[in-house]
């Protein structure tokens, strides 16, 4: 091993052993300030109407993100089975868990799909899939937070500590519309951006995949009902939420519209590369977002929550033990 390979290696490694100090961290001070208690979410987890109920919704969502990533496959005409897809975002539910960060598991799935390509155009294509399904999650979680403010928009603006979050949403989602319409519209300027993006470093790989992206102009009712796909799905998982704070206790002062509007702002916490399942990270996100409307239970919320995706990634390790067998 070269000097250079070992220096990656051990950086590797330093970075790592930080974020796992970073998470239980966290984890240690939320649980000695009496933030979080895991004998409540134990006495939850007993409630076995409520986790049969949960477990079959985070279930019928995972489906969803499943047939979401095939729709995208298709618009690229790559030929790959909804079965495999199917096969393939379990794997990555496995590495969300086993890897830092929730984006790792596509890192996982990008990797099995890009080798199935023969050619460097169709991996090209099969990165793009993964990159907008990714957006198509976080735009849509961004567009239900912004509605339920808009919802009760008096109400969110006249609460001084809502009130920042509200400016930030806004600009969220004019952002998310500024990326749909140069997406999904065809533009007179795309040529000359395609030009440009040529000139740069890796021009090449970069303008492959800008036309990657923008091809889904000549089929855009993928993108269409990927994102409103996106949109049912969150909100079953929000519905989810929902039922456990009930669980819980705790929220009972804080309306519907709340969630809708807190949930996908800690969710959206959770895609930072840091710990394995948004650990920690999503606790301490949780907890702060739902102290601002009255309820020092969010980190309990975000545990229960957690236990089920970790159940769903024990699902996942079984797919990518038998897929591995299958090689």
């Amino acid at each position: 091993m070269t000097k250079t390979n070992a220096a990656g290696v051990y950086r590797k490694l330093f970075l790592n052993a930080a974020k796992v100090c970073f998470t239980f961290g966290i984890l240690y001070y939320l649980y000695q300030k009496g933030l979080l208690d895991f004998s409540r979410v134990r006495a939850l987890l007993s409630d076995y109407p409520v986790v049969l109920t949960v477990f079959s919704v985070v279930v019928l969502t995972a489906f969803g993100g499943v047939f979401r990533w095939w729709m995208l496959l298709l618009g690229q005409g790559l030929k790959v089975s909804i079965w495999e897809a199917l096969r393939l975002t379990m794997i990555g539910t496995f590495f969300n868990t086993a890897i830092p960060g929730a984006v790792s598991g596509d890192l996982i799935k990008g990797y099995y799909v890009v080798r199935q390509q023969s050619d460097g155009r169709g991996r090209i294509k099969a990165l793009t899939t993964l990159l907008l399904d990714r957006l198509l999650g976080l735009s849509a979680l961004i567009c239900i937070s912004f509605f339920a403010m808009i919802s009760n928009l008096q109400a969110m603006l006249g609460s001084a500590a809502l009130r920042p979050l509200c400016g930030f949403i806004a600009l969220l989602w004019l952002g998310v519309m500024t990326f749909y319409l140069f997406v999904l519209v065809e533009w007179s300027f795309t040529a000359r951006i395609l030009k440009l993006l040529k000139k740069l470093p890796a021009g090449e790989y970069v303008s492959r995949l800008f036309e990657a992206v923008k091809s889904y102009e000549n089929c855009r009712h993928y993108i269409i009902k990927g994102f409103f796909l996106s949109i049912t799905v969150h909100c079953a998982i929000i519905g989810v939420f929902i039922l456990l704070a009930k669980s819980l206790g705790g929220f009972e002062m804080i309306p519907i519209d709340k969630f809708f509007f807190l949930t996908p702002l800690g969710l959206l916490v959770t895609a930072i590369p840091v710990a394995p399942a948004g650990l920690g990270t999503g606790h301490a996100a949780f907890l702060g977002l739902f102290q601002l409307v009255g309820s020092r239970a969010g980190a309990d919320l975000f545990t229960a929550f957690v236990a089920f995706q970790i159940l769903m990634s024990l699902i996942g390790g079984v797919f990518y033990l038998r897929y591995r067998q299958n090689m």
